[in-house]
């Protein structure tokens, strides 16, 4: 690109024309947008680094996945069980090393996304110095007058000049206001994907926690099992005939339900209920509200207690969305909530939902989590299966039936690991693919796969 530097000559000594302006603010523009794409090259570059290593990583994955697989299809034994829980625990101890790399990810994005909306901020503020200043101008125009422009420019050429600087200055002022327009709306699109980027992280950093966890309470089954076997096959294949329905053992996979006021036996009751009558496993819908539960208690969004929430509708939830800046969804929630509350002959003020955390806003009612205006889609369908009329969303039995039919609808019922990935993918994003190049798609698959994980767990002790 060539410019024609002699019109950027400008006398800095007096008032830059409208053209001077223009060409000084173009130029500007070049400057910045030139750095801005040195810095995304170099971020880029690291981003792609990460995903190198992450790939690594899922291909060795992989390969312990292939001896688990090759071992549970052989007799069980002792040597066997043991087999499987070391060759978990390295898959998991991998899970771990590959959050830690997305999380490394999901900074850059959040830090690419503070610098963007920075520059547009920026350039929002230039461009409402350069409206003020040329609204001056033509101010100063419209109080002279035509007459009295002619009269101070005593040739034809430069009244003729005057005129076109006239004109320039109010096309200038047309540009910018349809710059401002267009900005504005960029710059609310950029904030809600940082607002995306930054659920994702948090959840990355959930997962990574519960993945920890994982790791410890699996290194505690194998420990266990080698203490009361004392290496012999024989107490082995005698433990093995007691392990079903075994309560104490599921404590240990429903940490975080126990820990929010659902107890395992009430959870293994109304779970069985719940996803025979919508049509999927047990354990598979455990597994979904026990990674949810864990999720947004890492995040310190609820904290224990019977109703899994401790914020308030208006602070937590109406309030946050118009501190956002979007009135349109604080109201349909709020309606929503009232709508439910109303129904259930509850005071709104004093029913539990999720606090709000440093990102998005909270709300979410009950042991499935559910917004008001999600609820809302399926308070029909759980009257249908339970016969509660209305059903309430803070009560076990209707939360858990709520969410069987959810992900029924998702896919789940085919109880396969390909539908019930699916339908672990819809209920944390509502997307039935997640992408595998962003932060929001890495948190959705390994959730996911998190969710599908614990199933497996889930379904040994029940």
């Amino acid at each position: 690109m060539v410019f024609h530097f002699s019109l950027l000559n400008f006398n800095l000594k007096k008032p830059l024309s409208s053209k001077e302006a223009f060409w000084l603010y173009i130029v500007v523009l070049i400057v910045i947008s030139f750095f801005s794409l040195a810095n995304a090259q170099t971020s880029d570059e690291k981003k792609q680094s990460l995903q190198t290593q992450i790939e690594a990583l899922e291909k060795e994955a992989e390969g312990i996945n292939q001896n688990i697989d090759k071992t549970k299809q052989e007799a069980d034994t002792l040597k066997n069980e043991i087999s499987i829980f070391n060759n978990e625990i390295k898959r998991k101890e991998l899970e771990i090393k590959k959050l830690t790399l997305a999380i490394q990810q999901a900074d850059l994005e959040i830090n690419e996304k503070n610098k963007k909306i920075a520059e547009i901020s920026n350039r929002i503020k230039n461009h409402k110095k350069m409206l003020a200043s040329s609204l001056l101008i033509l101010n100063d125009y419209e109080g002279q007058g035509i007459f009295s422009i002619l009269i101070r420019n005593k040739t034809l050429s430069a009244f003729l000049l005057a005129i076109d600087d006239l004109f320039s200055i109010q096309k200038t002022v047309k540009g910018i206001i349809v710059n401002l327009r267009s900005e504005d709306e960029e710059l609310k699109k950029e904030k809600e994907e940082l607002e995306d980027f930054q659920t994702s992280q948090a959840n990355l950093k959930s997962l990574q926690e519960i993945e920890r966890r994982s790791v410890t309470q699996k290194k505690q089954e194998r420990d266990n099992i080698l203490k009361l076997t004392q290496g012999k096959e024989a107490l082995f294949q005698k433990l093995l005939q007691n392990k079903k329905k075994n309560i104490a053992a599921l404590r240990t996979q429903l940490f975080y339900l126990e820990k929010t006021g659902v107890p395992a036996e009430d959870a293994l009751k109304f779970a069985d209920l719940a996803a025979k009558r919508a049509g999927i496993r047990p354990a598979f819908l455990l597994a979904i509200l026990e990674v949810e539960t864990g999720k947004q208690f890492e995040d310190g969004v609820i904290s224990v207690g019977t109703n899994l929430g401790t914020g308030n509708w208006k602070k937590d939830m109406y309030d946050c969305y118009i501190r956002l800046g979007r009135r349109s969804a604080a109201e349909s929630q709020k309606r929503a909530f009232f709508a439910i509350t109303d129904k259930l002959g509850f005071d709104p003020d004093k029913m539990p939902v999720s606090r709000r955390p440093s990102y998005g806003c909270g709300g979410a009612m009950g042991p499935a989590q559910f917004i008001p205006t999600t609820w809302l889609l399926y308070d029909d369908k759980v009257t249908a299966l339970t016969g509660h009329n209305p059903p309430n969303p803070w009560n076990i039995e209707d939360a858990f039936t709520a969410a069987a039919i959810f992900l029924a609808e998702g896919g789940a019922t085919s109880q396969t690991k390909v539908g019930e990935l699916r339908a672990a993918r819809i209920y944390i994003s509502g997307r039935a693919t997640c992408s595998t190049t962003t932060s929001s798609g890495r948190a959705c698959n390994y959730y996911a796969n998190r969710v599908f994980s614990l199933s497996q767990d889930i379904d040994r002790v029940i």
